[in-house]
C-alpha cells in the first residue's frame, strides 16, 4: 500500500509541475506562431545603412505585410495543419479498467468483465452504481515527418518571394536601376524582384501530457467522469535560409546576407519555446442503452472545456464529442468498435496580417475498433486501430512550381523560368490512422497499472513517433 501511495504522489507531483506555467522569454512569440513568425518574419536580409536602398524586408512577409505572396497561405496551412493535430492529440483512454455489478442473489459487487478495457477507446460495460474510480495517465509524443517528409534534417522547404515593391520608371525614376514606388503586379520587374529565398524548416516538436481522471457510478448502466490534463509543449525550430539568384546572378551585392559580401549565400535563423499548464479538461458520460455477452451498446459524449491556453498549444478549444460504442466479450477475447462525431468552436490563431483571417479548428470523424486478450486473470492484453478525420482542415502536397524572372535589362516575353519542388495547398479532409498496443496488469486488490504506444499507420499530417502512455488506475 505504501508503494502505491507513493507512486500516486510521484504522478501529481509531476502533474502539478506541468501545470505550473513556464516563464517566456520578452517579446517571444506563443507556440502557435513560431513557425509562421520565423519563416515570414525573420528571414530577413541586413540593411546596408547609409540611406542606401535595401531590400532588408523584401522577402519577409509579415514585416511588409504582403498578405499576397504565395508563401504565406502555404506557410498558413503548414500551421493549421500542425496546430490542429498537435494540440488535439489523441490521449489514453480515462474509462475505468475494472467495471462492477451488483449481484441481489449475493447482496455484493461482483466484476463485470473479466478484461480490464482498452487503450485509446470506449466500451459499453460501466462502471457500476455508487463505485468510483480515479488514476493518472502519462503521454510522451514526439513528432519526425509532415506528408512523409522528415522534420529533423530540412527536407520541409518554404520558397519566399520576393515582395512587389517597386516598378520600373525609366529615365523619372530613382536612380536605382530606374525604379518606382508603384507595383506592376508581376513580381518580376524591376528584374531584382524575381530572386526568391529557400527556407529549410528543421523542427523538433513533442509534448509531455499527465491526466488525471475520475469516473463515478450514477447507476448500473449511466458513468460519468472528469479528466483534467496538465501539459508540456515544447518546439524548436531552425531555418537555413538560401538567397536563389535566379535574376541577380550578375548583380550578386543587391540580395546578400553580408553587405559587401556577394558570396554570403546562407544564413541560419532559430526560434524555439515551450509552454506547461491546464489543458482543455474533459467532461464526459456514458449511458448503457443494451447489453449483450460481456458487453452491450452505449452512447456517450465527452465535452472538452476550452481551458487550455490554444495560443501556446496547450488546448484546442471548446469541442463536444458525441460516440456510439459496440462491445462484447466471450471466453478469453473481448471486442469494441467505436464511431463518433466531433463538433469543434472557435478559430486557430491568426498570422497577424492584414486580409488574412482565422483557420476553423476542423471537425472530425473519429472511430476505434480492437481486441482485448485475457491473457491470465491479472492481465489483458491490448490491440486497436483508431481513425480520426478532419473534416476541410485542408492538404498539403508537394509538387513542381515554377518561377517566373526577367534579367537586367529590357523585359522579355515570355519571361524566364525556374521550377522547384514546393509545397502545394488543397481543400480536403485530413484521415489519420494509427495502431496502438498495451497491456493492463491488476498488481495489487483493485489497483491496475497500464503501459501502452500507439504508432502512425500512414505519413499523412504530422507524423509522430512511437507515442507512449502508462497510467494507473485504482477502483473504490
Amino acid at each position: 500500500m505504501k508503494c502505491n501511495v507513493a507512486l500516486i504522489s510521484a504522478l501529481l507531483a509531476f502533474a502539478l509541475g506541468l501545470a505550473a506555467p513556464a516563464a517566456a522569454q520578452a517579446g517571444d512569440p506563443p507556440l502557435a506562431s513560431v513557425l509562421p513568425s520565423l519563416i515570414l518574419g525573420e528571414v530577413r536580409l541586413p540593411s546596408p545603412g547609409g540611406g542606401v536602398f535595401t531590400h532588408a524586408a523584401h522577402f519577409s512577409p509579415l514585416t511588409v505585410n504582403d498578405p499576397d505572396n504565395p508563401a504565406v497561405a502555404i506557410v498558413q496551412s503548414f500551421n493549421t495543419q500542425f496546430l490542429a493535430q498537435l494540440s488535439s492529440f489523441p490521449l489514453g483512454s480515462s474509462t475505468g479498467g475494472l467495471t462492477y455489478s451488483f449481484d441481489s442473489a449475493l447482496g455484493t459487487f461482483r466484476r463485470g468483465s473479466d478484461s480490464f478495457g482498452p487503450a485509446f477507446a470506449e466500451r459499453a460495460l460501466t462502471i457500476g452504481k455508487g463505485r468510483l474510480s480515479a488514476g493518472f495517465n502519462y503521454q510522451r509524443s514526439s513528432y519526425n515527418k509532415f506528408e512523409g517528409l522528415s522534420l529533423d534534417d530540412g527536407s520541409v522547404k518554404f520558397y519566399l518571394r520576393h515582395q512587389e515593391c517597386c516598378g520600373v520608371g525609366g529615365a523619372e525614376g530613382p536612380p536605382l536601376f530606374g525604379t518606382v514606388p508603384t507595383p506592376d503586379g508581376s513580381r518580376e520587374t524591376p528584374f531584382f524582384e524575381g530572386d526568391i529565398i529557400e527556407a529549410a524548416l528543421s523542427l523538433e516538436a513533442s509534448s509531455n501530457t499527465v491526466s488525471v481522471f475520475a469516473n463515478y457510478g450514477l447507476s448500473d448502466r449511466w458513468d460519468v467522469g472528469i479528466a483534467i490534463p496538465f501539459v508540456q509543449v515544447s518546439l524548436d525550430a531552425d531555418v537555413v535560409a538560401t538567397i536563389v539568384r535566379l535574376a541577380t546572378s550578375t548583380n550578386p551585392n543587391i540580395h546578400t546576407f553580408e553587405p559587401g559580401n556577394p558570396n554570403a549565400l546562407t544564413a541560419a535563423f532559430r526560434q524555439e519555446g515551450s509552454a506547461n499548464g491546464l489543458g482543455d479538461v474533459v467532461l464526459r458520460t456514458k449511458y448503457r442503452i443494451a447489453d449483450v455477452t460481456g458487453g452491450g451498446l452505449a452512447v456517450g459524449a465527452d465535452f472538452r472545456l476550452p481551458t487550455g491556453d490554444q495560443d501556446e498549444l496547450l488546448g484546442a478549444g471548446g469541442q463536444t464529442r458525441m460516440y456510439f460504442v459496440a462491445s462484447t466479450g466471450r471466453g478469453r477475447f473481448a471486442q469494441h468498435v467505436n464511431i463518433g462525431y466531433t463538433l469543434a468552436a472557435g478559430d486557430l490563431p491568426d498570422l497577424g496580417l492584414t486580409g488574412v483571417g482565422t483557420s476553423a479548428v476542423p471537425d472530425e470523424v473519429g472511430y476505434a475498433a480492437g481486441v482485448e486478450l485475457i491473457a491470465t486473470p491479472r492481465v489483458t492484453v491490448l490491440g486497436d486501430i483508431v481513425g480520426r478525420t478532419l473534416r476541410n482542415v485542408g492538404r498539403l502536397s508537394v509538387g513542381q512550381e515554377t518561377f517566373a524572372f526577367q534579367e537586367p535589362g529590357v523585359p522579355v516575353s515570355p519571361p524566364r523560368t525556374a521550377v522547384f519542388e514546393e509545397f502545394q495547398p488543397r481543400a480536403g479532409n485530413l484521415n489519420l490512422v494509427f495502431g496502438a498496443v498495451g497491456v493492463k496488469a491488476n498488481v495489487w486488490g483493485d489497483l491496475l497499472v497500464s503501459a501502452n504506444v500507439l504508432f502512425p499507420f500512414t505519413d499523412a499530417g504530422l507524423r509522430n513517433r512511437l507515442t507512449t502512455v502508462v497510467g494507473v488506475d485504482f477502483a473504490f
